[in-house]
């Protein structure tokens, strides 16, 4: 297919979180068919049903469901399941929406093709709304073999969309399967994923790859991405400007910055942009940094990367377009003013993901008291509310043993068990022989601070019967390297999220002398290198607003404010080496609803 064709229309971004789309469920579940087995009592109950999920009344639907419909043996009964795992899923209940589908299966119905089919997408759409994407490419490719060749376009857009969300780990394993039709995609998305390649090197890749494979859905009817790209591939910038302070206190995270930028530039081996740095400590004040880099007529800038700076550009009329290397707490989204940075909001929404695909919604805080930690604990108690995870207990501690071990035992309710014992003994004037039990009632524990303070953590909750708790954590865990003297067991059931460049498996920063003790630094490298990959392809996140790069800092999407956001990597120890990991290894499988 020949991609020298007229633009489509950008299409506007969607999000199905918390909020009930009637496409994502199949079209019989609003239209079942009638059948004299209904009753009119049964009929109205489903209808009512149906009608509190479109409303946003979630937990009415199911209670009615419940009680009214799934019970009873019905022509309806498959659809009212399926409605019943839609519904649990938009109340973050993964375990009850997976189980209400595994009953779907197993009713007569079910073993209709059509049903089946039905059935499959129901669950793909689930697991895309849950995050796990190897799983939801999986269940994609069987949906292409199974449907009928008039309703596979929407399955290979889905498709497309699960394979674009892959880690690079999840890519790497999905391509070690070796199925063909699957490894045509995995190619073109690898294609996108080479970031030594130009936008017009990319098309070119693809138009090769189209020749080759004539008769590959992909190459009969193009992603929207390569659609776009071709429209765009003349708009790769000439001049860039790097908008940093080079000279004061942030002249070291700065230089990190600058060397991944042109780690990615030289990468590329056709013809590249000039690049300029204008210091911003070099000016009076940050608009007048601001008006010599404009002065160079530039087709982008990057930087500022101090907030204060970053908000006195926001309120700017901005004649060249600015990626600022910082955000700020409102974003009005002003012409031409996009943000990209190493916020930790990314990185908490995609732990509390990680760990909701397992069913794992209650949640304890543990925090040392330096006042990022303690910034970064609201942070994590603000996003747990947004996506209704409930946080059982909020502890900050002070760094010494006693300061650890008090917290530990307020956090486990160890405190309340000694003081029972101690009630007892006073009423009965014996001793009492007992173990301190620690609380059960939540799933993981969020922990803010270093790797030296988290080994300290970990063995405490191993002491108090707490060692099935995993704990989660973002990267500023994983400050540095373990030191040789760490014991194993003391960081093990520890994940943490962490930017690809930080993998065993990246080398797109290997040209870049890394600091041993000092990950911070090569984050900040991955910063720069992803902002010369923005500074070429954001006019593509500007027409097609869906648009996913997998790159250094993670997967990065755009939101409605010009945000750029980042998905992570998960990761954990094993045995001193960073490991991927899986949720299934760390929590303890939920115990489905009972019917």
């Amino acid at each position: 297919m020949n991609l020298n064709m007229e633009q489509p229309q950008p299409q506007a971004q969607k999000s199905t979180v918390n909020t009930p789309v009637e496409n994502t469920l199949p079209p019989s579940i609003y239209h079942p068919r009638k059948s004299s087995d209904v009753s009119d009592a049964l009929a109205a109950s489903y209808t009512s049903a149906k009608t509190f999920y479109e409303q946003g009344e979630f937990q009415k639907a199911l209670d009615l469901l419940e009680s009214d419909v799934l019970p009873t043996t019905s022509s309806i009964q498959f659809n009212a399941y399926l409605l019943a795992a839609q519904t649990a899923a938009y109340l973050d209940n993964a375990t009850d929406a997976m189980h209400y589908l595994e009953q779907a299966d197993t009713l007569p119905a079910a073993r209709h093709p059509d049903n089946q089919n039905t059935l499959k997408e129901s669950k793909a759409s689930l697991l895309e709304y849950f995050g796990n994407w190897s799983d939801a490419v999986r269940l994609r490719m069987d949906l292409t073999y199974n449907l009928p060749l008039n309703e596979g376009d929407e399955n290979q857009a889905k498709l497309w969309t699960a394979i674009q969300n892959l880690s690079q780990n999840d890519l790497d394993e999905l391509s070690q399967q070796n199925i063909p039709l699957l490894n045509g995609w995995l190619t073109i998305s690898s294609i996108l994923r080479d970031q030594s390649l130009s936008i017009e090197q990319q098309l070119t890749m693809f138009e090769k790859w189209q020749t080759a494979n004539p008769n590959h859905p992909a190459s009969l009817t193009p992603p929207q991405d390569f659609l776009i790209m071709s429209s765009v591939k003349e708009m790769a910038p000439q001049k860039i400007v790097l908008l940093l302070p080079m000279s004061g206190k942030l002249e070291r995270a700065s230089q990190a910055i600058v060397d991944g930028f042109f780690a990615t530039y030289y990468s590329q081996k056709e013809a590249r942009p000039t690049v300029s740095v204008v210091d911003i400590d070099a000016f009076p004040t940050v608009l007048d940094a601001l008006n010599a880099a404009n002065e160079k007529q530039p087709d982008v800038i990057i930087g500022p990367l101090q907030k204060n700076n970053v908000a006195q550009v926001s309120r700017q009329e901005l004649p060249y377009p600015v990626i600022a290397l910082n955000q700020l707490d409102i974003n009005q989204h002003p012409k031409n003013l996009y943000h990209f940075s190493l916020s930790a909001d990314d990185e908490i929404h995609e732990i509390i993901t990680f760990a909701k695909k397992e069913g794992a919604k209650k949640a304890a805080i543990l925090s040392i008291q330096d006042t990022w930690a303690l910034k970064q604990s609201d942070e994590f108690r603000a996003a747990a509310s947004k996506e209704n995870v409930d946080i059982i207990s909020n502890q900050s501690y002070a760094n010494t043993p006693k300061g650890r071990q008090d917290a530990i035992q307020k956090l486990l309710l160890i405190n309340e068990s000694f003081a029972r014992k101690r009630l007892i003994e006073q009423w009965t004037g014996t001793n009492v022989e007992s173990i301190a039990r620690s609380r059960e009632d939540y799933d993981y524990v969020y922990h803010v601070g270093k790797l030296n303070d988290a080994k300290q953590i970990r063995p405490l909750l191993d002491f108090y019967f707490a060692d099935k708790i995993p704990m989660l954590a973002s990267s500023t865990l994983n400050d540095s390297a373990p030191e040789k003297s760490t014991k194993s067991e003391d960081i093990e059931r520890i994940l943490f999220t962490e930017l690809p460049a930080l993998t065993p498996k990246n080398v797109t920063l290997s040209s870049v002398l890394k600091n041993q003790n000092s990950n911070i630094l090569r984050r900040l490298q991955a910063l720069g290198a992803d902002s010369y990959l923005l500074a070429n392809k954001y006019p593509l996140f500007t027409l097609l607003p869906s648009t996913k790069i997998s790159a250094n800092t993670g997967i990065i999407t755009i939101d409605e404010n010009g945000i750029f956001h980042k998905r992570p990597e998960i990761m954990t120890y094993r045995k001193g080496n960073l490991v991927y990991a899986n949720s299934q290894q760390f929590f303890e499988q939920k115990e489905s609803i009972e019917k």
